[in-house]
């Protein structure tokens, strides 16, 4: 087999291995909450106030953009959930429909937006409780900085220690204990931004939705491109795909999750645009201005003389962000686990107790608890976008290749988020040119030797390809 070919290989549909170690016991319930739980949180509370400074009002559009693409993409991921049982995530998916090589580039990029934004959004998670609660800590153990140019070595003790909290949660807790305490987490979260849209609704006045888009289409594509990030968490939601109890559980939880993400969102945009101006005199509103770990919610609150329920918002932030910690460190490492399964990494990374990849938790803990501490909370948080972005148009063009769904929707797919790619900044693009050629160094270096679908060519046993080459009805 020529070297193209081999890395153009295709898994199943199915697979032979017995993965009964895996538990089926997660209901559509548990399986949506654990989809919110990762695209509700810090995205919700700080990215209404960044957009707003793109898109002004017009970040409802934005938003709405952000969730018709998303729809398209979930109806592929759900195509290839019921067509690929025993695949978890894009990288199963592109696995099977694209090949060997693009699944691993899907699988890396992945794991590093899961851990780069862990860090992130642990970063955050330690500003909003600052808020919340007022501690303050001498400069070194807040984090390193970047002042004029130039590097301020600090260490963030607070976003170190949550993550060292979640980490053992998963690991001693196992998945059944982590989804009920992520559905807690969510049910409070839901009903304290039902309470800032019920007060914040009062205060609402619609002359500050005018002008609509001061800064034109080109502001609303920048908004919708930042308006991914919070979307991350649903290709988290895949990665427990094969501990669903049914497909029909599968099938609910995609749609209601992201139909109700969705709605959420533009809500949320509409009041806080309807609370204050985005821009006074040609300016940024300040209270729209502020980095991932600022909280525009609670300002604008705190603006309109609500002090109660910003300092109760604040509170919620800090409950929502540990919620989306909670999953994306569950998700990242079950990656791993299918990666190792399929022999593009170490054995070990399969090992599970309790349901959940423990190695792989623990080596994730420590890369983010370790970028947290000492990396500068910056724009890193949002190379997550570029990455899942990535995933998704793969994801849509295997779906048209393999016709699983309408092709218009595969092209919605894979042409919308083509498209907010371009209106990502520039850093990102740059910092991606760095981390793919070092995961392909991984993969060929290790991946591509052990690589058990290579194996069973080598060895004449693959089995036939001409059923999987069948379109489901």
């Amino acid at each position: 087999m020529s070297l193209v070919a081999s890395l153009m290989r295709r898994s199943p549909a199915t697979s032979d291995d017995d993965h009964g170690s895996t538990p089926k016991h997660l209901n559509w319930v548990m399986l949506t909450a654990l989809g919110i739980g990762a695209t509700i949180g810090a995205g919700i509370f700080a990215m209404p106030g960044i957009i707003a400074s793109k898109a002004g009002p017009a970040g409802i559009l934005s938003f709405l953009i952000t969730g018709l693409v998303i729809v398209a993409v979930a109806m592929c991921y759900e195509k290839f959930s019921s067509r690929v049982t025993n695949g978890v995530s894009a990288y199963s998916y592109v696995y099977h429909s694209l090949g060997e090589l693009f699944a691993w580039i899907v699988a890396f990029g992945l794991f590093l937006e899961y851990s780069l934004g862990s860090s992130a959004v642990a970063v955050a998670w330690g500003e909003y409780l600052k808020n919340a609660v007022g501690y303050t800590l001498p400069e070194f153990f807040c984090g390193s900085k970047i002042v004029d140019g130039a590097f301020h070595l600090g260490c963030n003790v607070v976003s170190m220690s949550v993550i060292g909290v979640v980490t053992l949660i998963l690991i001693l807790g196992g998945v059944a204990k982590s989804a009920k305490l992520n559905l807690f987490l969510v049910i409070l979260k839901l009903t304290l931004l039902a309470t800032f849209l019920a007060v914040g609704f009062k205060h609402v006045n619609p002359a500050n939705w005018t002008p609509f888009m001061p800064k034109g289409w080109d502001g609303v594509l920048s908004g919708a491109a930042l308006a991914v990030f919070p979307y991350v968490g649903f290709d988290a939601l895949f990665t427990f795909a094969r501990e669903s109890k049914s497909v029909k559980d599968t099938k609910a939880a995609t749609y209601t999750c992201v139909i109700l993400v969705a709605l959420l969102y533009v809500l949320v945009m509409a009041v806080a645009t309807g609370l204050a101006p985005c821009f006074i005199n040609g300016h940024e509103n300040t209270l729209f201005v502020g980095s991932e770990a600022a909280a525009p919610l609670a300002q604008l609150l705190s603006a309109a003389g609500e002090g109660w329920c910003a300092k109760f918002i604040s509170f919620g932030a800090v409950l929502g962000i540990f919620n989306v910690l909670l999953v994306l460190c569950m998700g990242g490492p079950r990656i791993f686990r299918n990666m190792a399964e399929d022999g593009l990494l170490p054995p070990i990374f399969a090992k599970v107790n309790k349901g959940n990849p423990t190695v792989g938790i623990a080596l994730n803990g420590t890369i983010v608890a370790l970028t947290a501490g000492f990396v500068p909370f910056g724009e890193i948080a949002h190379m997550m976008v570029l990455g899942t972005l990535v995933a998704f148009i793969f994801v849509g063009i295997g779906a048209l290749r393999l016709k699983l769904v309408n092709p218009i929707v595969s092209l919605i797919a894979i042409i919308g988020c083509s498209v907010l790619t371009t209106h990502l900044e520039p850093m990102v693009l740059k910092l991606y040119s760095v981390t793919l050629p070092l995961g392909l160094l991984i993969y060929f270096s290790y991946g591509f030797r052990h690589s058990k679908l290579g194996q069973a060519v080598k060895n004449a046993v693959l089995p036939e390809t001409k059923a999987e080459e069948k379109v489901e009805a």
